[in-house]
């Protein structure tokens, strides 16, 4: 995406099964993979740990989330305590249709440098913290290009922009805030937080 920044060299990549994604079956994915890496580069330092997602690849200097799930036909087959839970696979399928939305709309290098600097902002101030990866992007994409002009804004005009939206209540109960474009546009982006943590981000801002 081009929005990392120094200093949190994470990366997330998912992993679509067509088997019931079984927690024996993710962890020996996760030895399979780990298996192969050591083979091209024996002497590079690597750990393989699952989770309850998939698994993370680390070496010193970077760390790859791998996070796993099944194609729609098999959600129905899930059972508890054998395969992954149902709200992990189902935000692993988010996080692919949000990656695809962000290579369709949100390319302006303007809206890359502003997210990087809300990561940045989020990770200088704990009031921050409740707003996901998504709510950046999308505040970011907001900031930039909804104005009456249609035109996009330069950084420093957008980046006052989020924090005006955000004090002022955008991400608020009640406020209109930004509909999700992945999710049929019904869903208001801001409503995962709680009541407090939207409080919270406010009064940060």
């Amino acid at each position: 995406k081009g929005t990392m920044t120094a200093g949190n060299n994470v990366a997330d990549l998912v992993v679509v099964l067509k088997t019931l994604p079984t927690k024996e079956a993710v962890e020996g994915l996760g030895n399979k993979v780990w298996e192969t890496l050591k083979m091209k580069e024996p002497r590079e330092v690597l750990t393989m740990i699952p989770n309850e997602k998939g698994f993370d690849l680390s070496n010193t200097e970077a760390t790859g989330r791998i996070l796993v799930t099944t194609i729609p036909p098999n959600m129905k087959k899930l059972e508890a305590g054998l395969h992954l839970e149902a709200k992990t696979l189902q935000a692993a399928h988010a996080a692919v249709r949000h990656s695809r939305w962000f290579e369709e709309n949100a390319q302006q290098p303007t809206i890359k440098t502003l997210i990087r600097l809300l990561h940045d902002l989020k990770k200088r101030f704990t009031g921050f913290q409740p707003l996901s990866p998504w709510m950046l992007d999308l505040i970011a994409h907001y900031a930039i290009l909804n104005n009456p002009g249609r035109q996009a804004l330069p950084i420093t005009q957008a980046y006052r922009r989020v924090l005006q939206l955000l004090s002022a209540g955008f991400f608020l109960p009640g406020s209109a805030g930004i509909a999700d474009p992945c999710e049929g546009g019904q869903a208001r982006v801001h409503t995962v937080m709680t009541l407090e943590e939207q409080d919270l981000v406010c009064l940060t801002a």
